[in-house]
């Protein structure tokens, strides 16, 4: 597992699995709240949720969805090294 490096989000842990299954994406969320998977390659990029114990907050969404698609080719850079981390 590595952090996202291309940015940070406040409250929100942001990281790729090594080794995980496609289409590229990375994962958010608030530890024992909730997490999404970021599919950043999307035009828009989309999410969907992996599980929930408190709502997700739309708004984190919607900021982390833009800087998703600001910073799309540092992501896909940094998916293609997780992935070799095997």
């Amino acid at each position: 597992m590595g952090l996202v490096q291309a940015f940070q989000f406040p409250g929100c842990r942001l990281w790729f699995h090594t080794g995980d299954h496609g289409p590229p994406h990375f994962h958010a969320g608030a530890v024992d709240a909730w997490e999404i998977r970021v599919f950043f390659l999307q035009e828009p990029p989309e999410y969907e949720v992996k599980f929930q114990l408190k709502r997700v907050p739309l708004r984190a969404v919607r900021e982390i969805l833009q800087l998703a698609a600001a910073h799309r080719a540092e992501l896909f850079e940094e998916w293609e090294r997780s992935q070799a981390d095997e």
